[in-house]
């Protein structure tokens, strides 16, 4: 399974915007909360999505996909600036843009057809 890293306010703009990486970055980011249920249950999809593109690789669709997971409880000022208003969701941005918010529980086939929809189109 991959290692996802937790994203805090401090490091959660560097991943979006690093200035070494060349555009065409995808960052596929988890929002969830200690406390939140249903996040807990979507955590594991959440790897096993982050280990579907890791895989499969990003490269066919212009560019790589970087994961990270943010807790709104340790890093509450993040969720607010890109409308994000309940947990758990999963939120494409393409290079440091968002693109699309998936709010609620998936089955990871459904997470999987939504965002390699999104990432095929957005060509």
């Amino acid at each position: 399974m991959s290692a996802v890293p937790l994203i805090s306010s401090e490091n959660f703009s560097r991943l979006l915007s690093d200035p070494m990486q060349s555009s065409g970055q995808w960052a596929l980011i988890y929002f969830s909360a200690s406390w939140c249920q249903p996040c807990q249950t979507m955590k594991p999809i959440y790897l096993q999505l982050a280990d579907y593109f890791s895989d499969n690789g990003g490269s066919h669709f212009g560019g790589s996909v970087h994961f990270g997971i943010v807790d709104i409880a340790q890093s509450p000022t993040i969720a607010p600036q890109y409308g994000i208003k309940s947990v758990p969701s999963i939120a494409l941005f393409h290079d440091a843009r968002l693109v699309d918010l998936i709010a609620g529980e998936y089955q990871l086939s459904s997470l999987i057809a939504k965002i390699e929809n999104k990432l095929l189109c957005s060509h």
